[in-house]
């Protein structure tokens, strides 16, 4: 690991594979995990949303960490998602995460009570302290409901041993704000819908659900965008915006559907964790944009 080691590219936000009865189920994912090394992308994002870490107890997040350390064997950079209700599960995770030998730690903001700015400040700050790996930030104010104003992000930013930040916030102007104001630091795209975007206001990469599905497609659009060829980023965009469309209108909660998705490619990960419910509408028209754009 480097003291400040690149999160640009293309990074998977790992799904959690669970058996018929809930229980955490790592091997199922090692198939995907092998075919995505093989793709070419650059790291996995484990215990995020789309890893429901937050519906699984400290001890199954920390095993699954320790899983996908194992398999992807140093081929691609590991970032590990460690937020948590209370600071000591965070510190307990990020530690964790370093003794697996991951690259980088993340969190969200602490959420569910109404919390000050202030205490989020000083949340990523002691986090950012006891830490043994850089913390990336993770702005999700569409889930935590805590949206953090411009001047507190920068302030955030600018703590030793952060190193940028999961922007996922339909807010490019904010990005744009950061990305000006604090030199150096590294801001990743959440919204799948808009890394076109996102990489044009000079983020450096990307990580989203949809990735699971369509790594490839998303591959060329990051390379497409890097080597100035616009309208042919903005065609793939077009092409995974479809299936997005078409997964949000079948699926309330995106990772049902992701798991579904998955399924539908060949690779069976069990289904999203209660409360979640299975996905039982027509999905006619979403197996058939997925198989036409996904094709893992």
């Amino acid at each position: 690991m480097t003291s400040n080691p690149k999160i640009d590219g293309i990074h998977i936000p790992l799904v959690t594979p669970f058996d018929e009865q809930g229980n955490l189920a790592p091997d199922r994912i090692l198939p995907l995990i092998e075919r995505h090394i093989d793709h070419g992308v650059r790291g996995f994002y484990v215990g995020g949303s789309s890893g429901e870490g937050f519906l699984q107890s400290i001890s199954e997040r920390i095993e699954y960490l320790q899983f996908v350390a194992q398999a992807a064997k140093q081929q691609v950079v590991l970032i590990a998602q460690v937020g948590a209700m209370s600071s000591q599960d965070a510190w307990t995770l990020s530690k964790a995460a370093a003794d697996c030998g991951y690259d980088i730690v993340s969190s969200t903001p602490p959420f569910y009570f109404n919390y000050t700015e202030q205490e989020t400040i000083s949340y990523y700050r002691e986090l950012s302290e006891r830490s043994p790996l850089p913390v990336l930030l993770y702005n999700t104010p569409g889930s935590t409901g805590k949206s953090l104003s411009i001047e507190a992000q920068i302030e955030l930013l600018r703590l030793p041993g952060v190193i940028g930040s999961k922007h996922t916030d339909f807010n490019f102007f904010s990005a744009e704000r950061l990305i000006r104001a604090v030199e150096g630091t590294q801001i990743v795209n959440g919204p799948d819908e808009m890394l076109v975007g996102g990489l044009a206001m000079g983020m450096v990469g990307g990580i989203g659900s949809t990735y699971n599905l369509m790594p490839r497609k998303y591959l060329d659009l990051y390379h497409y965008v890097s080597n100035g060829e616009l309208e042919k980023a903005r065609q793939i965009q077009a092409e995974v915006n479809d299936v997005i469309y078409e997964l949000l209108c079948i699926s309330p909660g995106v990772v049902p559907g992701i798991k579904l998705g998955l399924k539908i490619l060949g690779y069976d990960v069990g289904e999203a964790r209660k409360p979640f419910q299975p996905i039982c509408g027509d999905t006619t028209k979403f197996e058939k944009l997925l198989t036409d754009c996904g094709s893992l």
